[in-house]
């Protein structure tokens, strides 16, 4: 169990517009955006992340019953395209099917054995997917996006470490979420590493993600692996409920744009 200690008094995310986005221009002056200024400083800076183009990598999700054995693990193959746009795709074997999820960047699809599944549920899993691993991938860019806004919040101690917070909400219509989540991220007061978050997923509800492992990887110093925790509204954890490991993480690679298709009548 974590030691998250209050000092002071989920799913897509950021849609088709403005997921490839990521710009310092969009931080409005004072504390909070210091924080994430110093945040994607110490994760390689704006330069380094805005000439990656795409980004292809291996995520394993391990699930935790409440004794702490393993429930359940999914290795899924990632691959987005990061800038000028934003598309993805994301694919993994479940009970002996092939499952891909697309996003072109306007809409998703879920295809199951290469046939698009048409339940709602299966094209809000497509787009909560898609956005929302891209979205927490790209941490701690995506806190510049359009339409997001900072507010400093109390300071805590994450593991024995004193972290600076910063509370996000987007505004509504800014992507598939806004309005609807407060995240608050949390970066170490020293190195300005992203260190966890909380996000308030639902009214009552929510859940406390810790950053670990960091690795230099072509020009970027990212977190690979997270782990995830039930929480309360203060940010006290319980049991953990999962752990995710980003590997062979690629920048820059060759993806072809076959990948993204399939997603409207006709793959156009």
């Amino acid at each position: 169990m974590r030691s998250v200690v209050c000092l002071g008094a989920v799913l897509g995310l950021l849609g088709a517009a403005d997921a490839g986005r990521s710009a310092p221009d969009g931080l409005s002056p004072g504390r909070a955006a210091e924080i994430v200024r110093r945040g994607v400083a110490h994760a390689g800076g704006w330069a380094a992340w805005e000439s990656k183009k795409t980004v292809q990598f291996r995520k394993t999700t391990r699930r935790f019953r409440p004794d702490g054995s393993i429930e359940k693990v999914r290795v899924e193959t990632h691959r987005y395209q990061l800038h000028p746009s934003f598309a993805a795709r994301i694919e993994w074997d479940e009970d002996g099917k092939r499952i891909v999820l697309i996003n072109d960047g306007r809409d998703a699809v879920k295809l199951i054995d290469g046939n698009p599944a048409v339940e709602q549920s299966d094209v809000n899993q497509a787009r909560n997917s898609t956005f929302g691993s891209h979205y927490v991938f790209c941490m701690p860019f995506k806190l510049a996006d359009p339409g997001a806004h900072h507010v400093v919040a109390d300071p805590v101690i994450v593991g024995g470490r004193r972290v600076d917070g910063v509370r996000v909400t987007y505004d509504r219509g800014a992507g598939d979420a806004g309005g609807l989540h407060t995240w608050t991220y949390y970066f170490d007061a020293q190195s300005g590493g992203l260190v966890a978050n909380l996000l308030n997923y639902e009214p009552g509800k929510y859940d406390f993600t810790e950053y670990l492992d960091e690795r230099v990887i072509n020009g970027l110093r990212l977190p690979t692996r997270r782990d995830g925790y039930a929480a309360d509204a203060r940010g006290k954890t319980g049991p953990r409920l999962s752990e995710i490991e980003y590997e062979d993480i690629r920048f820059d690679v060759a993806l072809d744009e076959a990948l993204f298709r399939g997603v409207r009548p006709g793959g156009t």
